[in-house]
């Protein structure tokens, strides 16, 4: 994931989690370069460990680029999705780090469409570049075994 300040960034990332990142380090040179089609690159990063999956945090030294933006709705637009116990606990977990959800929380109820799932707490949110999150506390279908 590539980001516009580590170390703001850093912040965001462990109040969201309750996780500790690791391994903040620097790497750059024309062999890294090649590897991503740039000439050159010098990239600040770090390393998120949640269960199974690893996040790598980057800020790209050089080249500096420009933020991409997208909303949910738009064709290759993703977010990360974190799994939380407690919905309104992680709300108001980033809430206190100066963090508001995109809309309300919600849980999910037969009148949303779904055939199970029902119970299901979800928000959506952004991260300080922009990055499109989601906070699922899940039953039925939604939980992972």
């Amino acid at each position: 994931m590539t980001v516009s300040n580590l170390e703001k960034s850093i912040v965001f990332y462990e109040a969201l989690t309750g996780k500790k990142v690791s391994n903040i380090d620097e790497i750059g040179g024309k062999r890294m370069a090649q590897t991503q089609g740039l000439d050159d690159t010098r990239i600040k990063y770090t390393n998120l460990h949640l269960n199974n999956l690893n996040i790598d945090i980057l800020e790209y030294v050089v080249p500096k680029s420009d933020k991409a933006s997208y909303s949910n709705d738009q064709i290759s637009a993703m977010h990360l999705c974190f799994e939380v116990e407690d919905i309104d606990a992680a709300v108001e977990r980033l809430k206190a780090i100066g963090v508001e959800p995109d809309g309300d929380p919600i849980v999910f109820q037969e009148e949303d469409g779904l055939k199970s799932g029902f119970g299901t707490g979800v928000a959506y949110f952004r991260d300080p570049d922009g990055t499109n999150l989601e906070l699922i506390a899940p039953k039925g279908p939604f939980r992972r075994e």
